[in-house]
């Protein structure tokens, strides 16, 4: 029960940057959409002949293929919001003190923080799913997205985890400025440039796995250990 109270202050706290990010996605994507679907309505379908050079300016794209990018942003932005008001606002103002110095174990506190900013950053996909069935719609385009566009949405929308926990963990820290401090999310961006040089999504899920992995056993083993 204590975890679940725990969840639900965590969430309020979360909510206004949730839905904020949420709201400019969905905004600058349907801007998108709608941009893309009117030029697409005046478009000419040419008729190419076999074996002949194409040129890149009459290739057909999808309205949602530069949608990407606005997952990307929205996912570090509230990933890096998060880590900061949950792990940086709480050491500013010195309130660690009261909060696990309680009858709750530390364990209950941070499962209860991780698991409301894995909430918030999910916020990123439903819209991303939202988006994706938008553009995939009966005669929105000429054709639709296979599946591995929709996992790949999802596979950037972790990245937003990767930022949220790198910052997490630089808050926890005790370390200076100028040591080791930031080493958390330098290692969170040094994952995110790795996984995007991956050319499967396989390689690129496991990159997000190994990244998500050494970062949470360090926020763990960070937080049940320093002294507040």
């Amino acid at each position: 029960m204590r975890f679940f109270t725990l969840l639900k202050k965590e969430l309020r706290e979360c909510l206004p940057w949730m839905a904020t990010a949420a709201a400019i996605l969905l905004f600058f994507g349907s801007i998108k959409l709608i941009d893309s679907k009117q030029q697409e309505m005046g478009y000419q379908y040419r008729v190419f002949e076999r074996y002949s050079e194409i040129g890149g300016y009459q290739l057909l794209t999808h309205p949602i293929s530069d949608f990407g990018i606005f997952v990307f942003m929205s996912a570090l932005g509230l990933g890096l919001a998060l880590g900061v008001r949950q792990f940086w606002v709480d050491d500013f103002m010195g309130t660690w003190g009261f909060i696990v110095h309680r009858s709750t174990h530390r364990t209950t506190i941070l499962a209860a923080k991780i698991c409301a900013g894995l909430i918030s950053i999910s916020a990123i996909g439903l819209v991303w799913c939202y988006m994706f069935w938008r553009a995939n719609s009966s005669g929105y385009f000429i054709f639709p997205l296979p599946e591995r566009c929709f996992i790949g949405g999802w596979l950037i929308c972790g990245m937003g985890l990767l930022t949220y926990l790198g910052a997490g963990l630089a808050g926890l820290s005790k370390a200076r400025w100028y040591t080791t401090k930031l080493m958390g999310l330098g290692f969170a961006f040094w994952m995110l440039i790795t996984l995007t040089q991956q050319w499967t999504l396989w390689w690129g899920l496991g990159t997000l796995v190994i990244g998500t992995a050494v970062l949470l056993y360090l926020m763990w083993d960070t937080f049940l250990n320093r002294e507040f």
